[in-house]
């Protein structure tokens, strides 16, 4: 196998085509690396203010600056890692042709390869998470009881509604158009932004368009207040069409993930519907990596930066992948979380 330098790594990561899922790449699109393990950002927090009317006769009138909170967060570390033994280079791999000539060297060559695959995916899955908690909770809990670590990431965004249940869209007399209306014009109202897409669960898609409010404004063809023309974007990721007179294109997005107990959930949690702006709200932050190697400490401003490292009394080889990622929303009040049959308990 040939040798590389740790940076020699970084940098074939840094043009590996990252993988990107959609909460992500559509909500918080843009990265940063940062030279510190803590960041330090502004989360706005404002309204829009107009130029004040002055008199001829003086030069002018103060006004205020927006409101923002700077806040300050250590990066979650996150740092999954292989074990690679001599039996395993030593056979044929999953796949390999029964007659393979395929020499030892060769074969660790190839695992390490799928191995940066699986490790590399399965912090973009963590990342995603992430995203999710952010989007729908505004906060994060950062938690692993073996190593003693247990923080709280809380960005202080409150617009998150849960319908009481005489007003659940569930209901033949519950109308949801004004309550949409509502969120959007208070969005634009806080932010100056319209929002342009509401994302839901996948068991609350189908109450939202049998609601018999929507199906008859899906009925009035002539005013096309709701186009309905569902097609399939990926696996995942149904749109189903688009509120035509408020701009706002509806998707369901069906993706699962097992959580830290074990159990399977919704990216989108059951219930609830996202409305955002699909040009992003957020970007991710990258904290500083410090990590040893030949006995000194090494830091990288990086996204991701692997490790290689033996234990030669057992015979194997570790290959570690170390990355700090944050979320970070620029407007906590640029979106809202809507519960239409109210949000279960946790």
């Amino acid at each position: 196998m040939a040798e590389y330098t740790t940076r020699e790594m970084v940098e074939a990561i840094e043009v590996t085509p990252p993988v990107r899922n959609f909460l992500t790449r559509t909500f918080f699109p843009s990265e940063n690396t940062h030279r510190t393990e803590k960041v330090e950002f502004d989360v706005k927090k404002g309204k829009r203010i107009m130029a004040p009317f002055v008199s001829p006769r003086i030069g002018g009138k103060v006004i205020t600056r927006n409101g923002f909170h700077t806040h300050e967060f250590t990066t979650p570390r996150l740092a999954p890692e292989r074990v690679l033994t001599v039996d395993e280079i030593s056979k044929r791999g999953l796949g390999e042709n029964v007659y393979s000539k395929k020499t030892p060297s060769e074969r660790e060559d190839d695992l390490l390869a799928e191995d940066y695959k699986d490790l590399d995916e399965s912090i973009q899955r963590r990342v995603e998470w992430m995203c999710r908690q952010i989007l729908f909770e505004g906060k994060l809990d950062v938690v692993d009881e073996e190593a003693g670590v247990d923080f709280q990431v809380d960005y202080g965004f409150e617009n998150i509604i849960a319908l009481a249940s005489d007003r659940y869209w569930s209901l033949s007399t519950v109308n949801p158009m004004p309550l949409i209306k509502e969120r959007r014009r208070k969005i634009i109202q806080d932010t100056g932004k319209a929002p342009n897409v509401m994302i839901f669960a996948s068991d609350l898609i189908e109450v939202f368009m049998n609601n018999p409010f929507i199906r008859e404004a899906m009925d009035i063809r002539h005013l096309q207040n709701i186009e309905i023309k569902p097609r399939i974007v990926d696996d995942a990721l149904t749109y189903y069409g688009k509120i035509a007179e408020l701009g706002l294109e509806i998707y369901a997005y069906e993706e699962f993930f097992l959580n830290d107990d074990g159990d399977e959930e919704g990216i989108i949690p059951s219930g609830a519907c996202l409305m955002a702006h699909s040009e992003g709200e957020g970007s991710i932050e990258y904290g500083l990596i410090t990590q040893l190697e030949d006995g000194k400490f090494q830091s990288y401003e990086a996204k991701q930066v692997p490790k290689i490292f033996c234990n030669n009394n057992s015979d194997v080889k570790m290959f570690r992948l170390t990355s700090r990622p944050l979320p970070r929303p620029v407007d906590v009040e640029g979106w809202c979380v809507i519960y239409p049959n109210g949000k279960s308990a946790e």
